[in-house]
């Protein structure tokens, strides 16, 4: 998901269904009286597929299969606070396990599910909706709420069906004729180009005659009486300050003076020559300065950056990350050394350079100055990527430090940086590539109020070798250092029919999650913000390898 060029698509919960036609946990409007009714017991939210099991326990199909996996017996993971105390008696499944055949669908409570109304999950673009959740997906594929991206390039906005047209009226970045010349451009470029156009309505500033085209002023001025009999002055006005209403008593004035202006170009010569042998000699001066205050700074900066290419070096080696990503930066590290020792080898001939040539040898240290600044941004962009993957992992799951929480959402209130990403991380070593985006001020429904999270689905090196779309269950927990009890989950299934988990053919897809995944109220709590820090984990549930 991109800022405003890649809002949350909060529209894509749902459920894998056998027959893929139930979405999960939509925006029910009873939400919080079916939570008392219809409560899973092991994912405690409203059920999907809805199971009971032997001992009477109601649970959702993908919850309890999780929990039996392969096995056809397993110890029985419900809650069990009924039996008789007197005798202490056990339900049998609490004796011999539940076993996988006495887990059976509960088609009466999925029936009442069904019926129940739900918000439109693109309301947040103006959908006012409130289908069945058997008639929802019917409903989404007709929606003119729909979000849709402006097909314009470079214009970051989304927005749905119904207003795009509205906004194509307006958009700057739509491609227009000029009024004038007819070539096309984008709208935001026109007042530039229409100052420019040759074409363009344009007036002259002798006369005020108003001119069809800006072409048409040179040949009008040539031509135009007013304007060839327009007063000026005489070319040393300095000198004689004689001014004239016409250009012809102008030429009547230049023609009698020539002996008086003959004075006064010879002055004007004599002041010439002086200035020109002051600027010599001022910029001889400067230039050896500039020499001298440039070459050590040069030299310094690179041995700077070969000791930085050194540590880099160093680090690679004792790094326990292997992926290709860390091989083709360390290549670009050794690029980058070569580059330096050659810029080196430039510096010891600058002086050389300075003794033989004229006045261009500034802009040669110059260039070799821009070499150096363009060898050491590209050496902090590979360090960068380096201490990113300190934090890569490769086993679906990623703890993300919010540091300067206090700072970053104010930025996000203030509308300066409205989301920030974590690290990526990996399903497997080969597996999926994803992130978390976080909106400390909240997106969507949760704007103001709520911490919004978002799971991200990103392009990996071997997506040719992963299953498409992405279908793995995903985790939210905000994490509370002091008292883990106290931590707050949040699980979602992928759609199927989403962009978001489909396979990226970009950096990232449109983001999916939680608009109001935790009250800011209880973010900012002592229970979580310690130290102006909150901690997120996202765990991804592994599958989807074609060779695992």
């Amino acid at each position: 998901m991109h800022a405003s060029s890649m809002k949350s698509n909060s529209s894509s919960f749902r459920a894998t269904s056998s027959v893929d036609e139930f979405f999960a946990r939509p925006q029910f409007i009873r939400r919080e009286y079916l939570l008392k009714l219809y409560l899973c017991c092991l994912c405690h939210d409203i059920l999907v597929q809805p199971q009971q099991t032997v001992c009477g326990s109601r649970v959702c199909k993908v919850c309890i299969d999780k929990k039996f996996g392969s096995r056809d017996v397993i110890p029985c993971p419900m809650p069990h606070d009924d039996f008789d105390e007197d005798e202490l008696l056990k339900e049998p499944c609490q004796e011999t396990g539940l076993q996988k055949h006495q887990v059976v669908p509960d088609a009466a409570i999925e029936k009442d599910l069904l019926r129940e109304k739900c918000f439109c999950p693109h309301q947040v673009y103006g959908c006012s909706d409130t289908p069945t959740w058997k008639k929802l997906k019917d409903h989404l594929t007709n929606c003119l709420f729909t979000p849709v991206f402006c097909p314009n390039t470079g214009c970051p906005e989304q927005l749905s069906k119904e207003a795009l047209d509205r906004h194509l009226e307006q958009c700057m970045f739509m491609v227009v004729p000029c009024n004038y010349c007819g070539e096309r451009y984008k709208r935001n470029q026109l007042e530039d180009h229409y100052g420019e156009c040759e074409n363009a309505d344009t007036q002259c500033k002798i006369c005020n005659l108003e001119l069809g085209k800006r072409k048409q002023l040179i040949t009008h001025q040539r031509i135009h009486v007013p304007c060839i009999t327009a007063a000026g002055k005489c070319y040393f006005y300095d000198y004689c300050k004689f001014e004239a209403d016409t250009v012809s008593k102008l030429k009547q004035h230049m023609e009698k003076g020539k002996a008086s202006h003959f004075e006064c170009l010879a002055i004007v010569l004599h002041s010439i020559e002086q200035t020109t042998t002051k600027i010599m000699d001022s910029k001889l001066l400067d230039m050896k300065k500039q020499v001298t205050s440039k070459v050590k700074p040069l030299e310094k900066l690179v041995a700077e950056v070969a000791m930085t290419i050194e540590m880099l070096s160093n680090r690679q080696k004792v790094s326990e990350t292997n992926g290709d990503h860390l091989v083709n930066a360390m290549r670009t590290v050794a690029h980058s050394s070569q580059q330096i020792e050659q810029v080196s080898a430039k510096v010891g001939v600058i002086e050389r350079q300075f003794r033989d040539s004229g006045l261009d040898r500034v802009t040669v240290i110059e260039s070799h100055t821009e070499s150096i600044t363009r060898n050491t941004q590209t050496l902090g962009g590979i360090e960068k990527s380096m201490k990113s993957m300190e934090f890569v992992s490769y086993n679906g799951e990623l703890t993300w430090k919010i540091s300067n929480y206090k700072q970053k959402k104010s930025d996000a209130i203030r509308g300066r940086q409205m989301s920030i990403y974590s690290y990526p991380f990996y399903s497997s070593k080969y597996g999926y590539k994803m992130c978390a985006r976080a909106y400390l001020n909240g997106d969507g429904n949760g704007k103001g109020k709520c911490l919004s999270l978002f799971f991200v689905l990103m392009r990996g090196e071997y997506d040719e070798l992963l299953t498409f779309p992405f279908k793995q269950r995903v985790t939210f927990t905000l994490l509370s250092p002091r008292n883990p009890e106290l931590n707050k989950h949040e699980t979602f299934l992928p759609d199927s029919e989403s962009t978001s988990f489909r396979k990226p053919l970009t950096d990232m897809n449109i983001a999916s999650g939680c608009p109001t995944f935790a009250l800011q109220s209880d973010v900012e709590s002592s229970n979580f913000l310690i130290s102006d820090c909150i901690y997120i984990r996202v765990k991804v549930e592994p599958g989807g390898d074609l060779i695992s």
